[in-house]
């Protein structure tokens, strides 16, 4: 029993010190008001629907060249990710559309873990930007999971 709590114990710290990492210090401090100020001023469906509005902007100033397979278009994606240290994404086709595993973005660290539903917007405004432009419109993305404690989510492209 010592053991599993031992662990669990070692998983908070993990994800605290994977934290501090994803956001520098000069920045946590405003982004966390940034947010607070965010939540208090909007119902959490709209900060989602800003957030992505956000992500799409990124998206355009972020353009990802032509791509023949999904292998290609995962390797862009994350050329850009890699540019700016926002972790990585996983890409696999699937029956019921896409599957999207981005690890390690810095939301939750910038953001915090009260925010990461809306905040989490900012990925589906990024990968929907993405995925209209290769061709894609008419299908959504989703998210499957809210983001963790290190910035991971669960996303899918699928049919509206």
């Amino acid at each position: 029993m010592q053991h599993a709590a031992q662990h669990s114990s070692a998983i908070s710290l993990d994800a605290a010190y994977a934290q501090r990492l994803q956001c520098q210090r000069q920045w946590r401090g405003f982004l966390t008001a940034l947010a607070q100020e965010f939540a208090a001023a909007l119902p959490a469906p709209d900060l989602a629907l800003l957030m992505g509005r956000i992500g799409a902007r990124f998206a355009i100033q972020h353009p990802l060249a032509a791509n023949q397979t999904v292998a290609e278009l995962q390797d862009a994606m994350n050329q850009v990710w890699e540019s700016i240290d926002w972790g990585v994404v996983e890409l696999e086709a699937a029956p019921a559309g896409m599957e999207m595993r981005h690890r390690f973005s810095p939301l939750v660290a910038a953001f915090g873990a009260t925010e990461a539903d809306w905040a989490a917007g900012f990925l589906r405004g990024v990968y929907q930007h993405w995925f209209d432009a290769a061709g894609a419109t008419g299908l959504q993305v989703q998210a499957m999971a809210p983001l963790d404690s290190l910035g991971s989510v669960h996303l899918r492209l699928a049919a509206a």
